[in-house]
């Protein structure tokens, strides 16, 4: 499944966006399968390992990072506060990985913008939890949602206007699970049916 190029995350989110969407759910498809994969997705994706490879516990905290990201994501579908224990894992498995500040002028105005001190896996966990403070700070985070479809999960960035949507796609998953809430209804009316 390829995300509908409108849902795309702005700026530094859509990042965010790609790494949780590693694990292509509906697809049965993980780029953090093992170290190899996720070695070659770093290397699309994020910073350059530079001469080491990834270690299996990098590996690990990276699918943890994911897992905790996609339940925050979650909650934002739901319109809900996420979870404790998925912010507390982003937070404990961001704080190691420093980022650093960097200021430019460009057309007479100020930009910020943080960069990763380290590189390969650290690098993209550091780059990670830039890319969520920046969308936190300017109220984008909470347009970073899960698919409601459990089939899929995909993130996606919720552009529409009262910030509802609850789909990937309308047309795909959205009408999968109307359909089947539809299906579902029916038969509980057939079976309550003298």
């Amino acid at each position: 499944m390829d995300i509908d190029p409108g849902n795309a995350a702005p700026g530094t989110l859509e990042l965010v966006r790609r790494f949780v969407d590693t694990h292509d759910v509906y697809n049965g498809r993980d780029a953090l399968a093992d170290v190899e994969a996720a070695t070659a997705w770093l290397a699309a994706e994020g910073p350059p390992v530079e001469g080491r490879a990834m270690t299996a516990r990098e590996l690990s905290a990276l699918r943890e990072l994911r897992a905790a990201l996609r339940e925050m994501a979650s909650a934002n579908t739901l319109g809900e506060p996420p979870p404790r224990a998925a912010v507390e894992a982003f937070n404990a498995l961001t704080a190691p990985h420093a980022a650093s500040v960097r200021l430019d002028v460009r057309q007479g105005s100020m930009i910020a913008s943080a960069r990763p001190r380290e590189d390969g896996a650290a690098g993209v966990v550091a780059a990670l939890a830039a890319a969520v403070h920046e969308a936190v700070l300017t109220q984008t985070w909470t347009r970073l949602k899960a698919c409601d479809n459990p089939e899929c999960r995909w993130l996606f960035y919720d552009e529409s206007r009262n910030r509802t949507a609850r789909w990937c796609s309308m047309r795909g998953c959205g009408s999968i699970v109307k359909a089947r809430r539809y299906r579902d209804r029916q038969r509980r009316l057939a079976a309550d049916a003298p």
